[in-house]
């Protein structure tokens, strides 16, 4: 293999002795590792996917589909049927506790202006 030279270096030139030198001693196997290590490299690299890309995925399905199980099924997270242990007050003791709490208050939002459609009351 005779490479033209473009441009004469005596370094060069003493890299490519030495190196044509310690070609010349291999063996016929250590030539051959070396010449299909170098194709390898020369090769490009295959991308495979982690092994953790599978498990990862797996985790994120089971973790979905127990996020979708512990969910109740009408989407909402209050309870469906309202609490009934809480007693019924009776008109009469509403009207005392209204009458308790603070009655000008009462009084002054019975004299206030509703906004209605048809205006004011008079």
């Amino acid at each position: 293999m005779s490479r033209p030279e473009r441009h004469p270096d005596p370094i060069h030139d003493a890299a490519r002795d030495l190196f044509d030198r310690a070609s010349e001693r291999l063996d016929q196997g250590a030539a051959f590792r070396l010449r299909r290590a170098r194709h390898e490299a020369q090769q490009p690299r295959r991308r495979r996917l982690p092994a953790l890309v599978p498990a990862g995925a797996f985790a994120a399905a089971v973790l979905a589909l127990g996020v979708a199980w512990w969910l109740p099924s009408s989407g909402t997270l209050a309870p469906e049927e309202p609490d009934l242990s809480v007693a019924a007050v009776p008109a009469a003791e509403f009207d005392i506790l209204l009458a308790e709490e603070d009655p000008e208050l009462y009084i002054w939002l019975a004299d206030a202006p509703v906004a209605t459609a048809a205006g004011p009351r008079p």
